[in-house]
């Protein structure tokens, strides 16, 4: 009984996650793109991200799968099968070469073009009086991220070029922007962190602190729990705090310590980490946002097809990880 409810509420699941797709999907196109009527970025991200969570999920996966199978031994199953199959086939290998494509593109686009982007800022900072050198610094920094992390994400390599090419083809000045980004990119920053310093950063500072608190913590229990022990037997002194020790210095009882102190970060964490993606959420473009839902889609179904192709992230991948090891 308890099974078959169970399964049960994971069809239902499924099923609503399929309809919620198709809402978030018709929302954006006729909301976004043709504008019949207003749409909310909020319920349109956190839609997804639910989306993205519900993916994870291996029952959710098997439960799919199975009502897949199940429809196509139906009637209007073999029907759309049937009738749809080859308009289907057409447009994966459409999608699977252009996916193909632009991940080879921007990879080498990527690789490439990031020097030059501080070269131009460095440029710029010797020509142009509005980019100062904390634009310049800041600048740096964030482009050294995004690329590190672009090396590693290709969601991230194609949502950084997408961005800086589309705000370069719709800057006024579209010759100079490269050179002038520093200072945008300093304004925008100034911008965002005097809209939402009220809101979401000190919300980012409590995180941190109960994080390194519990590691803190955790590691001094693994640490000393053995030396203090035996120095508390051999001065036959602090009975209590020995007996403590012993009872952490066992591993199932460090495991289980760990995983109490853990619960505690989670539980301290999650509403916060709430309020900040709600904060976050609001500077979102829903064309990204939507961009970089089909381009992690993508990545689910076709990124081991790219994986033994010659890549200049691999490259860079390979070394910056001797670098580290090192």
């Amino acid at each position: 009984m308890i099974q078959t409810l169970v399964r049960a509420l994971l069809v239902l699941i499924v099923v609503n996650a399929w309809f919620l797709l198709g809402i978030v999907v018709c929302d954006y196109l006729f909301g976004n793109l043709l504008g019949l009527f207003t749409t909310s970025i909020y319920s349109q991200a956190w839609a997804i991200l639910l989306l993205v969570a519900l993916s994870f999920s291996p029952p959710l996966k098997a439960t799919q799968l199975n009502i897949k199978q199940w429809c196509s031994t139906t009637g209007v199953g073999i029907y759309l099968i049937g009738s749809l199959v080859r308009y289907q086939a057409i447009a994966a290998r459409i999608l699977h070469s252009l996916y193909i494509n632009l991940y080879l593109l921007a990879d080498v686009v990527f690789c490439v073009g990031a020097p030059l982007l501080i070269i131009t800022a460095t440029a710029g900072w010797w020509l142009l009086e509005e980019v100062s050198y904390v634009a310049l610094l800041g600048y740096c920094c964030l482009i050294s991220v995004i690329v590190f992390t672009g090396f590693y994400s290709n969601l991230m390599r194609l949502l950084s070029l997408g961005y800086f090419f589309g705000y370069w083809l719709l800057s006024e000045d579209m010759l100079l922007y490269s050179f002038a980004a520093p200072a945008l990119v300093q304004k925008n920053i100034v911008i965002m962190l005097s809209d939402s310093a009220n809101s979401w950063l000190p919300f980012v500072g409590l995180v941190l602190i109960v994080y390194l608190l519990v590691r803190k913590g955790s590691a001094a229990i693994d640490v000393g729990a053995e030396s203090k022990a035996d120095a508390a037997d051999s001065r036959g002194s602090l009975v209590s705090f020995s007996a403590l020790s012993r009872l952490f210095s066992k591993p199932l009882n460090r495991q289980l310590f760990g995983n109490y102190l853990s619960l505690f970060c989670l539980l301290m964490a999650a509403p916060l980490g709430i309020l900040l993606l709600n904060s976050i959420i609001t500077y979102l473009n829903p064309h990204v946002l939507f961009a970089g839902f089909a381009i992690w889609i993508m990545d689910r179904l076709w990124q081991s097809d790219v994986a033994d192709e010659p890549a200049l992230s691999t490259d860079f991948r390979y070394f910056a990880n001797l670098i580290w090891k090192h």
